[in-house]
């Protein structure tokens, strides 16, 4: 009975990891999908509206015209500006994309970092914090995050950028620092990510939207229009087009240890605001009209290279320790079976895992070796393995890996 009983727990359990897989799939599809549709339409329309050319016609109410080549045709685009009285027969309103892309990336940190804290939202190394305050945090830096931002912008600040932006700068990097120095790597550049993509979708339902509609049930009414309404409304879009390379960075940025485990991490977010908000402004604009942001977006990328680079060159140039005696490939195994291999294999035993992680399996010393380097980079120097070290790892184990494999990882 006790043995039919544990196994009817496991099966639940495996069925469970399961449906988990494929909900975290088809949300990160539908994440990708909506992502992709709001970004491209809003790039779009940015680059429309910078290359918008007179009307031959000069008629008052054509703002501007240009012409797009695509599927061995051209387009002939006006941008009309609202009349009272006028208004089409249909207008096509963008705000789908944006929510759906909010929506379904916000689930998936529920699923993916909230649900499982202690393993990807917690590094003991960075600090004590529990679970739920983790959490707490997290969610603070993202509605904070909001708040902060839009209560600053604002402010008569709004007219005099060369003051607001640094600031905007300046507490961009605290938020950095706080969450760096709260939760892991890992979770820290993913919740400045999500900050920025809860700043954006915030624009859209509360500076985008709203002041179009009412332009808009204003022309139908016939009353007189406010055309600053539209003002306010472009300039917050324009915010979210230079948040947006940014936002991409921060969120593949997760998968990349060399990059969120660089030091000093606030910085390294910041100059990937720098590179990510250059990138869209050489895309929009062109190298020659924007030679100063192409300059300051290179120098961000070289030095984020460096700092990302630092830690190899550091140990290039260090001649190496004396550690003390080889493990044998039996110590080395007792470690890793009780600290890696428990979802690491190919029956993992750890809760939630029906098959190993990216396919990695430490089942033979054969696999082992292959792994070798590997296990060093992610284990021994960036220590971002086992995730939030939630097997608990010790320092001495660490240190006996490095010595197996800095001694050619002998199976002996």
């Amino acid at each position: 009975m006790v043995g039919a009983s544990s196994g009817r727990r496991e099966a639940a359990n495996n069925m469970e990891a399961v449906l988990a897989e494929w909900l975290g799939l088809l949300l990160r599809w539908i994440h990708i999908i909506a992502g992709i549709m709001w970004i491209g339409d809003s790039l779009l329309f940015m680059w429309i509206d910078s290359h918008l050319s007179p009307d031959p016609q000069r008629r008052s109410e054509v703002a501007g015209v240009t012409w797009l080549i695509h599927g061995g045709g051209y387009y002939h685009l006006e941008k009309r500006l609202l009349v009272p009285g006028r208004l089409p027969p249909r207008l096509r309103w963008f705000w789908l994309e944006a929510t759906s892309t909010w929506l379904s990336g916000f689930l998936l940190l529920i699923l993916i970092y909230y649900m499982s804290a202690d393993a990807y939202l917690i590094d003991r190394s960075v600090s004590s914090i529990t679970p739920a305050a983790a959490i707490a945090v997290g969610v603070g830096l993202i509605v904070g995050g909001w708040l902060l931002y839009d209560g600053l912008w604002r402010t008569p600040l709004v007219n005099r950028p060369l003051i607001l932006l640094p600031l905007s700068l300046l507490l961009l990097a605290a938020a950095g620092y706080l969450a760096t120095h709260v939760l892991s790597a890992r979770a820290a550049f993913l919740h400045i990510g999500a900050m920025l993509g809860t700043i954006m979708a915030a624009n859209v339902w509360v500076h985008i939207l709203p002041p179009q509609y009412r332009m808009v049930q204003a022309a139908r009414a016939g009353r007189e229009i406010d055309y600053s309404l539209g003002v306010h409304a472009k300039t917050r879009s324009t915010h979210n087009t230079y948040f947006t390379f940014p936002v991409i960075f921060l969120m593949i940025s997760q998968h990349f240890p060399v990059v969120f485990t660089a030091q000093p991490a606030w910085l390294v977010l910041i100059l990937f605001f720098v590179l990510g908000a250059g990138a869209r402004h050489i895309m929009l604009v062109g190298v020659r009209p924007a030679r100063t942001i192409a300059a300051a977006t290179a120098a961000a990328l070289v030095i984020l290279v460096y700092l990302t680079a630092r830690p190899v060159l550091s140990q290039r140039s260090t001649p190496p320790a004396v550690y003390g005696p080889v493990p044998s490939l039996s110590q080395v195994r007792a470690v890793l079976v009780e600290r890696c291999a428990v979802c690491h294999s190919e029956t993992p035993v750890m809760p939630g895992f029906v098959a190993p992680p990216v396919n990695v399996k430490m089942d033979t010393p054969q696999q082992i070796r292959a792994l070798a380097g590997r296990i060093k980079i992610r284990a021994v120097e960036q220590r971002t393995m086992p995730p939030g070290n939630i097997t608990h790892i010790t320092d001495e184990e660490r240190a006996l890996l490095r010595r197996w494999m800095d001694a050619g990882a002998p199976l002996k």
